[in-house]
């Protein structure tokens, strides 16, 4: 910004002093009236179109009002006109790198260089237009050198620098220059930034990190564990189905940071299930291991995504239950600034372990499972995700093979300061291919799920997990028609 006392030199070596209105315009400019100002300085150029501190200070005006096209046309005229205005450089310079007219303002740098025009100011703004062209390692330069020339710019030259950073992915750079502007003047608006910029991109590192870990311990009270039907006729003798359990989790996921276009994630989850009652035919404890190599094409990634999940069912001791692989193409593309899209086909395979009582009551399968999954990140920490799955399942018992079709919605938002609420809502439909060889029709089940929740961040890392879910399973064999409700609360920590 031209100090004042600038301004006036300007107009008295330019013989300009003496036009009111560009008098009075520049007395609005200073008192920052810029819609006023601009008025009169419009009418200033009118009467003098070849007066370059009407155009200049017109130029100031229009940029103070972010109308930098504008602003560019008269700073341009400033640096053209006679006599030349020298301050008009810069800031004509600064104006098209925020507009990316990066050609034009390479020309006007090198003019001001050949020249040698405030070097120490139009080295940063060099920084700047590299920064902007991407040209990373240029900018670094420019911007260490403005630092040199005048060490009034370090604050502002290592807050660039580490936005570079950022850019990079490498974190830990961006991380300690954050902090450098920081300490360099904590009292200043940029130092108040770059200390936000410092706690966000160490909440980036964390969530980036290469190896990630989190446990969970949680109480389950269920009312119908063993899911007994609705129906009287079908429900026996069936009793104490209201069942406490103690689920704990342990997962760790591998994400490398791989250089260039290659994706990576690995993941193992341990998930333990242990009842104060049917623990000798419901205790469970399952094992699932992922890989997902991909490929970033830029505006779209294609990963292979392949997870194979093994649990153990108590009974009495932990034996084989079930081995289930799920192996597919994913594509992944984003749409705009806040959406995601993924595109599912997969493959899965399902082996139970346990020999079915008849072959028709053979589960053993394979099939197809497919998805289309929406994201919309609509503000800060909220997301909302709509999801299709479809199901093709051939099984080796003709009781179990079915067609189906379930649509998912789930929403995060957060209600106040680190306590989010989640909701989620799903419908299953299958429609089972064969005519059930025990009650004489075709089975038709209509599942309907819904769950309310709250996440609580009640330390750094460490959540509170309390939730709600009602399940209704309607069917038109009495024996698979039940009502669930499981609450659920417990702790999760991640490191």
């Amino acid at each position: 910004m031209i100090i004042p006392l600038l301004l006036c030199l300007i107009l008295e070596s330019n013989g300009t002093c003496e036009s009111p209105k560009l008098l009075k315009g520049i007395e609005l400019y200073k008192q920052e009236s810029y819609e006023e100002a601009v008025e009169l300085l419009i009418e200033a150029r009118k009467e003098d179109p070849s007066s370059s501190t009407a155009a200049f200070f017109l130029g100031l005006t229009y940029k103070q009002m972010m109308d930098y096209p504008k602003a560019a046309g008269n700073l341009q005229d400033a640096v053209t006109l006679a006599p030349k205005i020298k301050e008009a450089l810069v800031e004509l310079i600064d104006v098209l790198v925020q507009l990316d007219r990066l050609d034009e303002a390479e020309k006007w740098i090198s003019v001001a260089e050949t020249e040698q025009i405030f070097p120490d100011k139009v080295a940063f703004l060099k920084g700047l237009y590299f920064q902007k062209a991407q040209r990373d390692a240029e900018a670094i330069e420019a911007f260490e050198k403005a630092k040199q020339m005048d060490p009034s710019f370090t604050q502002a030259a290592d807050f660039q620098i580490a936005l570079i950073y950022v850019r990079q992915r490498k974190l830990d750079l961006a991380k300690e220059r954050f902090r450098t502007v920081y300490l360099k003047d904590p009292l200043t608006d940029l130092g108040a930034f770059a200390r936000e910029y410092q706690n966000l991109v160490e909440a980036r590192m964390f969530l980036e990190r290469p190896l990630r870990f989190s446990v969970g311990v949680f109480g389950q009270y269920d009312t119908n564990l063993v899911l007994k039907p609705d129906d009287a006729l079908f429900a026996g003798g069936v009793t104490g189905e209201r069942v406490w359990t103690l689920v704990t989790s342990f997962r760790t996921d591998f994400v490398p940071r791989l250089t260039g276009p290659w994706l990576f994630t690995g993941q193992y989850a341990l998930l333990s299930n242990v009842h104060n009652k049917f623990t000798h035919t419901h205790d469970s404890l399952g094992n699932t291991v992922s890989i997902t190599p991909g490929y970033d094409f830029g505006d779209f990634s294609i990963s292979l995504a392949a997870t194979y999940s093994h649990a153990l069912l108590r009974n009495p001791s932990y034996k084989e239950y079930l081995g289930y692989l799920n192996a597919g193409p994913l594509l992944r593309t984003p749409i705009g600034q806040d959406k995601l899209l993924d595109l599912y086909f997969g493959y899965i395979h399902k082996d139970y372990y346990q020999p079915a009582l008849i072959d028709d009551e053979d589960r053993d399968s394979a099939g197809i499972n497919s998805y289309a999954s929406f994201y919309w990140f609509f503000v800060q920490g909220a997301f909302l995700n709509l999801r299709y799955d479809l199901f093709n399942e051939n099984t080796d018992g003709a009781n179990w093979a079915y067609l189906g079709h379930r649509f998912a919605v789930n929403v995060s938002y957060p209600i106040i300061q680190k306590v989010s609420l989640q909701l989620y809502g799903e419908a299953f439909i299958q429609d089972y291919k064969n005519t059930n060889t025990v009650f004489g029709v075709k089975r038709e089940d209509r599942t309907y799920t819904g769950s309310i929740g709250l996440v609580w961040e009640f330390y750094k890392h460490a959540n509170i997990l309390v939730q709600y879910n009602h399940t209704r399973a309607d069917s038109n064999v009495g024996l698979y028609d039940y009502t669930r409700d499981l609450v659920t609360c417990g702790v999760e920590y991640r490191f």
